[in-house]
Parts: C-alpha cells; sequence; structure tokens
C-alpha cells in the first residue's frame, strides 16, 4: 500500500479564519480522492479476463470549495421562522487546493495489451476463414 503525502493549501476564505466561528469550530476538509478510477479490460472468446487500472500513479490536485453546515439551533430559534431564513446562518465557504504527492514505490501494473493484440490477431484469422468458406 503506498502512502500519500498531503499538503493541504488553504486558498481563499470567504468568510475569513479569523472569525470566531471558523476558528473555535475548525475547519475539515472532505477526504481525499483515490484517482479518477475505472480500468480497461478485455475478456477473450475462451473466457480470459484481463483487467488493468487507468488510475495516474503520479500526483495530483485537488481543488474544490468546502463550507459549513447548518448551525445547530436551540428550541427557541427553531420556533423563530425568520431566524429560519436568516442570510447569516450558511454564509461560511472555503475553497482549498491539495496535492498529493504518492511516496514509496510503484506499484506493478498489470499489461492487458499483450493478450489484446493477440485477441485481435484470433479474430482477424477467423474473419479471413469465415471469407474463405463463403467464396
Amino acid at each position: 500500500m503506498r502512502v500519500s503525502v498531503q499538503i493541504c493549501l488553504l486558498a481563499v476564505s470567504i468568510a475569513g479564519l479569523s472569525s470566531p466561528v471558523m476558528a473555535t469550530d475548525g475547519i475539515f476538509l472532505p477526504a481525499a480522492p483515490r484517482g479518477a478510477g475505472g480500468e480497461d479490460s478485455i475478456e477473450t472468446a475462451e473466457g480470459t479476463r484481463c483487467r488493468q487500472s487507468i488510475n495516474s500513479n503520479g500526483s495530483y490536485l485537488d481543488l474544490g470549495l468546502t463550507g459549513r453546515a447548518s448551525k445547530p439551533l436551540t428550541q427557541p430559534q427553531a420556533l423563530n421562522l425568520p431566524f429560519l431564513l436568516s442570510q447569516d446562518r450558511d454564509s461560511e465557504m472555503l475553497a482549498y487546493a491539495r496535492v498529493t504527492i504518492p511516496l514509496g514505490k510503484k506499484p506493478q501494473r498489470i499489461d492487458c495489451s499483450r493478450l489484446y493484440e493477440l485477441e485481435i490477431t484470433r479474430l482477424k484469422r477467423e474473419l479471413e476463414l469465415l471469407r474463405l468458406a463463403a467464396e
């Protein structure tokens, strides 16, 4: 398993980090993404399967926005409808940039290209035999 170093750069804060609410409650960023995901795969006519990840092994940049959830309401506040519609309630937002740099050895990847080429060659020969049989 590879270890990742995450460097969080807090770029812009609409509410400001000096506000008492942000200073006392802290800032919570979402979990770092694990990559774009997905895989290339091939299955031969005989049932042989090969799958390879298309995720990057290199570092990547994650940009995003995060904000504060609704402030908890006390019972008297919950009964006060104008407070529920107040502009001040959910107005804190933060833009961030995070660089993830993988450490350690690059993992070995499965290369399905040879199996793919063999299957394409086999299918071309099969089509050629079908054409010859049709003549």
